[in-house]
């Protein structure tokens, strides 16, 4: 029955992660931060990006990824600066608490992964996550991960 509803399912299991991660950001004083800028935080990574990039990386407009960014600048979390690359252009990359937030993010998705482990059983949860990344290879999925190596 699962199969009809898998991709809601896959986006409601996300969801949750970011519900986590969101909570424990604001426990931590990061009051300002909303689900709807998780979209920055997965796919901006280490460097620097332009906003087109980013906006095309997050499947999302220039404009609503403009009034994301905006807001992280004015919280402190990103910085705009002249791309070197093209100086029409604006480069976008995290702040020293942008990179907080980040490792704030990552720390609470592996403390949620280790407790999805234990309920499935360290072997099942292995199995299941070998099996998402055989599907999101083999289907030329765009995710994150790039961006953060």
């Amino acid at each position: 029955m699962l199969d009809r509803v898998l991709p809601r399912t896959l986006l409601a299991l996300g969801r949750a992660f970011e519900k986590r991660a969101l909570v424990a950001l604001h426990a931590d004083g990061h009051l300002g931060l909303r689900a709807s800028h998780f979209a920055v935080f997965s796919f901006i990574g280490l460097g620097s990006v332009r906003v087109s990039e980013l906006a095309d990386r997050a499947q999302q407009t220039q404009q609503g990824m403009g009034k994301t960014l905006r807001e992280l600048e004015q919280m402190g979390y990103i910085e705009r600066a002249i791309d070197s690359q093209d100086r029409r252009a604006k480069a976008i990359k995290l702040t020293k608490d942008g990179k907080k937030v980040a490792n704030h993010i990552a720390k609470t998705f592996s403390a949620i992964k280790k407790e999805q482990a234990e309920l499935l059983g360290h072997e099942d949860y292995e199995t299941f996550v070998a099996l998402l990344d055989k599907l999101v290879s083999v289907s030329r999925i765009e995710t994150p991960a790039p961006f953060w190596k």
